[in-house]
C-alpha cells in the first residue's frame, strides 16, 4: 500500500532522477520556483547560444510511477491527470513545458544498486511536449504515448532543449488596421 509520504518521495526520486542525468549531459538544472504552483518540477537550461536563442531553457513536470506500460516499440504509456494535461497542453508559456515520465522498476530497493564499478541509478524516463494537443473530455487521467525516441539522456535532453527550449514567434491576429473601421470615409 502506497502512502501519500511515499508518493511524495518516489516523485522527489524522480526530480532528482532527470537533474542527475542533466547534471552528467552539462545542463544546467534546478528547481524553478519555491512552490509548485505552475507544474513545473523541474527547469533544463542549455548553456549554449543558438541562432536567434540564448541559453534555450524549459520547464519539466516530472511524473514518476512504476506502473508505466510499455508498448512493443518501446514507448511509455503513462495515465496523466487531467488537470496538468491541460497546463500542458497550452501553447502561452512563457517558458515552454514538457512532461518527463521517470519509470521505476517494481520494489523498494530497486531504485538505487551499488556494485563494485559505482552507484547505479535505474529506472527510464521519456519526455513529450502536450503544447498544442487537443482537449479532452476525459474527468481524471488522459492516456499519454512518451515515444522512445525521446529518451531522458544526454542526446535526448539536448534534442528537447533545442526543439522546445528556443523562441519561437509570438502568434500576431490577422488583423487589416486600414480597414473595416468606425474611421473609414
Amino acid at each position: 500500500m502506497s502512502s501519500a509520504a511515499d508518493n511524495a518521495y518516489w516523485g522527489d526520486f524522480g526530480e532528482q532522477w532527470v537533474q542527475v542525468v542533466a547534471s552528467g549531459a552539462k545542463i544546467l538544472h534546478g528547481r524553478p520556483l519555491t512552490l509548485d504552483f505552475e507544474k513545473a518540477d523541474v527547469e533544463l537550461v542549455l548553456r549554449e547560444l543558438t541562432p536567434g536563442t540564448a541559453y534555450p531553457t524549459v520547464k519539466a513536470q516530472v511524473k514518476t510511477t512504476v506502473t508505466a506500460r510499455m508498448t512493443d516499440a518501446g514507448d511509455l504509456v503513462y495515465d496523466l491527470d487531467v488537470t496538468t494535461y491541460e497546463l500542458l497542453r497550452r501553447t502561452d508559456h512563457a517558458v515552454r513545458r514538457v512532461l518527463v515520465v521517470v519509470s521505476l522498476p517494481e520494489g523498494e530497493a530497486a531504485k538505487v544498486r551499488v556494485t563494485e564499478d559505482g552507484t547505479l541509478l535505474v529506472g527510464r524516463a521519456h519526455w513529450i511536449s502536450l503544447e498544442g494537443a487537443p482537449p479532452t473530455t476525459n474527468t481524471s487521467t488522459v492516456s499519454v504515448t512518451l515515444p522512445a525516441s525521446q529518451a531522458v539522456d544526454p542526446e535526448g535532453l539536448r534534442r528537447l532543449l533545442l526543439q522546445h527550449g528556443v523562441r519561437t514567434p509570438t502568434p500576431v491576429a490577422d488583423v487589416d488596421p486600414w480597414s473595416g473601421g468606425a474611421d473609414d470615409v
